[in-house]
């Protein structure tokens, strides 16, 4: 997909993905079994936070270059502020309508509002509608505005040391955060710790991410990118930290409040970088490659969780175990050269 977003442009890839994923959405109302209902949960990862996530992270970086990190905040806070919403919102169907029709509204919605939202509305690039990147016209003799507008192919950017650290930091907060989420309700609660404070937790990591992805969006503008990585990552260390000895209600709150500013600084970071060390020109390949890389990281993150219960009878070891990865990835995003980024064009 991300190289036919490199082809077609994100406007029609995204289209289509919400044409299909609507249809998944009116699909989910019908299944009754195993194996249909993890088709449609297949087609609904695949086509909506999959193909949808990816084109419209590729899609920012054409439109801004100055303000590129707190053009990605913004797309931060959507994402917090849906996590928030709209589960609420679909609870409110299910009392009224039951889950089948619940599915069919959400399916509605989609087909009826995003989709010609997005095909009316989406350009591809400013110079489509007579705009620039960021408003401002380029100056013709700033050779790194045209390095960026070309960038490196895929196999290119396999050649430098700053993609196979975007790489491997990158699979680290999806495993991690993955992880964590479908075990922290039982991770603190075998504790001795109330399920709701457990729950509580995701509430509190939402809260204390919105001003911090507007942070990170700022820093990642005006200071070398390598340190608001490795902010996330070290932050998602020191969350692992205390973790391990959360036994009481004030731990638990600054673990999840932790998880907040990882999630809100690597997030943020992350997306900018991709553009930022590697042009723009072949990004969705560049990117899909890397979301791939994650997505296979956020589908491996419980299974240590689940093993270390079963066969060391704790989660503890697991925590452990997971608390060099951050560390090395830190590492990792700081040892990418200066001289790799420039090179790209538009990194800092």
């Amino acid at each position: 997909v991300g190289r036919q977003i490199d082809r077609f442009g994100s406007r029609r890839v995204m289209t289509l993905a919400a044409i299909v994923f609507a249809g998944a959405l009116f699909y989910m109302s019908t299944v009754a079994g195993v194996v249909t209902l993890a088709i449609g949960f297949s087609l609904l990862r695949a086509s909506g936070q999959g193909v949808l996530t990816l084109a419209a992270r590729t899609l920012v970086p054409h439109w801004f270059v100055r303000r590129r990190g707190r053009a990605f905040s913004v797309i931060g806070l959507a994402a917090t502020a849906s996590l928030a919403a709209i589960p609420i919102v679909n609870e409110v169907l299910i009392r009224h309508l039951g889950w089948r029709d619940a599915w069919r509204v959400n399916g509605v919605v989609i087909l009826l509002v995003l989709a010609p939202l997005l095909w009316f509305f989406v350009r591809d690039r400013p110079e489509h509608v007579g705009q620039h990147p960021d408003g401002i016209p380029p100056d013709p003799g700033v050779m790194h505005q045209v390095i960026a507008e070309h960038g490196h192919s895929l196999k290119q950017a396999m050649r430098t040391p700053a993609f196979w650290a975007l790489i491997g930091a990158g699979l680290i907060p999806p495993l991690v955060f993955t992880g964590l989420s479908f075990n922290q309700v039982a991770i603190l609660t075998d504790r001795g710790l109330p399920a709701t404070l457990a729950a509580t937790t995701f509430t509190v990591e939402s809260l204390v991410g919105l001003p911090i992805t507007l942070m990170a969006g700022s820093l990642a503008d005006r200071f070398p990118l390598r340190f608001t990585l490795a902010a996330g990552q070290a932050f998602l260390a020191l969350a692992l930290v205390v973790l391990l000895i959360s036994d009481n209600t004030a731990l638990a709150l600054v673990y999840a409040a932790l998880r907040g500013v990882a999630g809100g600084f690597w997030g943020v970071a992350a997306d900018v970088a991709w553009p930022s060390y590697f042009g723009k020109r072949h990004l969705g390949s560049i990117r899909g490659f890397g979301y791939s890389t994650g997505i296979a990281g956020a589908a491996l993150g419980p299974i240590p969780f689940g093993l270390a219960y079963d066969l060391l009878g704790g989660y503890n070891p697991a925590i452990l175990g997971l608390l060099i990865f951050p560390v090395l990835g830190g590492i990792a995003v700081l040892l990418a050269r200066a001289r790799d980024q420039h090179h790209c064009g538009e990194g800092t």
